[in-house]
């Protein structure tokens, strides 16, 4: 792995040091769930409609971006729908000592979400922070936010690129993730790619052997 670039390192800090005022600590206690102001949820509430364009082509299209930072069931009014394709997990197979180092730090007890930062999504960094991923040698992860575990699904690495692939049992919940370790490999900061639209959401992320209870557990007095 390379050493931690200075922007991700400086991401991760801006998170660790960024305080918000008004708390929530479980889901369905936000105190505010309206998407950011860019966004135009669709019916379902789970995702929305936005313009792509074709950087070779030049021609527009409509995709799909999902409204929430890391999944539809976090929130004052969470959704949970069940996707017809469920995850199929696969047992990774490293072939480099990078893509084995991605996949031991991966799967070493809990990835704690400490903070994240969504543009103009001010109500992300309250929302988020205490949702957890438990990644599993098999291919497999739980995810979910405090006491509460979401579901279960799949995932996968890009060695070469540096990214996590989760496929997620909710519809909107699937996420691509450009991941740096540090070189404690106790802290990692994730970057949202262009899979799923998700370029301004990062978030940095703690290793802990249990799920946290509130959010002390995880650094967090507010």
């Amino acid at each position: 792995m390379k050493k931690f670039p200075f922007l991700l390192l400086a991401i991760g800090l801006f998170l660790f040091a960024c305080k918000d005022e008004k708390p929530i600590d479980n889901i369905g206690e936000a105190t505010n769930v309206a998407p950011p102001a860019n966004l135009k949820p669709d019916e379902d509430g789970i995702s929305t409609q936005v313009q792509v364009v074709d950087s070779l082509t030049g021609q527009v299209s409509m995709a799909s971006k999902p409204v929430a930072s890391l999944s539809a069931a976090i929130g004052a009014n969470p959704i949970i729908k069940q996707d017809p394709n469920k995850p199929v997990p696969v047992p990774p197979k490293p072939q480099t000592p990078q893509q084995e180092r991605i996949v031991r730090v991966l799967c070493s007890n809990y990835w704690i979400v400490q903070g994240l930062r969504r543009i103009n999504d001010s109500e992300a960094s309250r929302a988020n922070p205490g949702a957890w991923f438990k990644f599993r040698p098999d291919g497999s992860y739980d995810y979910g936010y405090m006491k509460n575990t979401i579901g279960t699904g799949a995932w996968s690495i890009d060695g070469k690129a540096g990214t996590v692939h989760c496929d997620a049992p909710l519809v909107g919940d699937d996420r691509e993730w450009k991941m740096q370790i540090a070189k404690s490999e106790d802290v990692m900061v994730w970057v949202g790619t262009d899979r799923y639209r998700t370029t301004s959401i990062s978030a940095k992320l703690i290793n802990l052997l249990f799920i946290p209870k509130n959010r002390k557990e995880i650094g967090i007095d507010w």
